[in-house]
């Protein structure tokens, strides 16, 4: 009787065991955000970012009339989607952000996890 015991306290500590690892293999794979983009004309431009604001029917849009966007981590690119600098971007240029994470409620908005930006045509 005492053996069943403590092979069903070692059976549940084990389930419990094994529910913590999944449960934290759920939170990691839910960390994992997938890439959005939006396209938008510059209003603004800066040594550090773009502010955009969101075409028209975007979900973005719904969010905020404008964005701030860091350019912190992000490649930049033409058209073609060739490496360009910051100086190849003028505000009334239409562009194409790419990013990761959420929009940080503020006025203007602002996408702090840019991975790209693309200036169109």
């Amino acid at each position: 009787m005492f053996e069943e015991g403590l092979i069903i306290k070692r059976l549940l500590l084990l389930l419990l065991a094994g529910l913590l690892v999944l449960t934290l293999l759920g939170c990691t794979a839910s960390e994992k955000e997938e890439e959005t983009s939006f396209t938008g004309t510059i209003l603004e431009k800066t040594e550090s970012g773009l502010l955009v604001e969101p075409k028209e029917g975007s979900a973005e849009l719904n969010s905020a009339d404008k964005i701030s966007v860091s350019l912190k981590d992000a490649v930049l690119l033409n058209s073609q989607g060739e490496e360009i600098s910051l100086d190849d971007f003028e505000v009334g240029k239409e562009v194409e952000i790419t990013y990761t994470g959420g929009i940080a409620e503020s006025y203007p908005a602002q996408i702090h996890n840019c991975l790209k930006v693309k200036l169109l045509d």
